[in-house]
């Protein structure tokens, strides 16, 4: 045999299993193009989305059942009110020879025992400039309605101050009662058509400002007087029968204002 031969063809076969075993890059030829991915059915962003910032889901406050809530203040202007459903709220009240004081029924009651007894009750609050209103009724009196009622203001402690009075057969005035001394027309008792006349129910406003003083019933002005013997003290609610049998006055809704 020819070894010419047998050497190339030896030769022939290495080269061609070398060639087999090299990578494609390098084996000369051209790889084929690498298939594209199909396209999908949402496009791409071509930027990014915006931040979307959650929101925030309010909640209540929490509750705190051992603490209490606390009062809502007063109105502007008022100085002090009461309805009297609390019968701890500082009044007066007892039994006395010439009358009674107290709650009763959501309202404070003033009693006057007899002819000539001048029963009030009072606040325990001091006050100067001021103007009063509060409801008024009228549950007992006389049979004839002598009798008088109404609200002090700038009360001494011995039952002085200034007395704004309606009566249950329809008169007004205001009175001032000094120390040791009866009491005396500012201006003296007048009728008026204003005034609910019998059991009824009137609405009182009062006005003691500096040395001014104003008795209003029922929305109108029935009188004006100036006196300047008394600049502060307490409020007091007052009735006072002049027959023998005892008249009983409830009040109720009071309120005390700055002028």
């Amino acid at each position: 045999m020819n070894r010419k031969w047998i050497v190339t063809a030896t030769v022939t076969l290495v080269l061609a299993a070398l060639a087999c075993n090299l990578p494609a890059g390098l084996s000369g030829e051209t790889p084929a193009p690498a298939t594209a991915a199909p396209p999908t059915s949402k496009p791409q962003p071509t930027s990014p989305p915006p931040t979307v910032v959650p929101t925030e889901v309010p909640r209540e406050a929490p509750t705190h059942p051992s603490r209490p809530t606390p009062a809502a203040p007063a109105p502007a202007g008022i100085l002090f009110q009461d309805d009297f459903s609390d019968p701890d709220s500082g009044w007066e009240a007892g039994d006395y020879d010439t009358g009674s004081v107290g709650y009763k029924s959501g309202a404070y009651f003033v009693t006057s025992a007899s002819d000539g007894s001048t029963m009030w009750g009072v606040a325990n609050r001091s006050f100067d400039d001021l103007f009063i209103e509060v409801d008024t009724t009228q549950i007992s009196s006389p049979a004839n309605n002598n009798n008088d009622y109404g609200v002090v203001c700038r009360e001494q402690g011995d039952g002085a101050g200034y007395y704004m009075l309606i009566s249950g057969d329809g008169y007004y005035a205001i009175l001032i009662k000094a120390a040791g001394r009866d009491f005396e027309p500012l201006v003296d008792w007048t009728k008026s058509d204003i005034i609910r006349q019998g059991n009824a129910t009137n609405h009182i406003r009062a006005v003691c400002d500096g040395s001014t003083l104003a008795l209003f019933i029922n929305g109108q002005r029935l009188a004006t007087a100036e006196d300047d013997a008394f600049s502060r003290g307490d409020i007091a609610l007052t009735a006072t029968s002049y027959e023998d049998e005892p008249t009983e006055i409830h009040f109720d809704d009071l309120v005390v204002r700055r002028p």
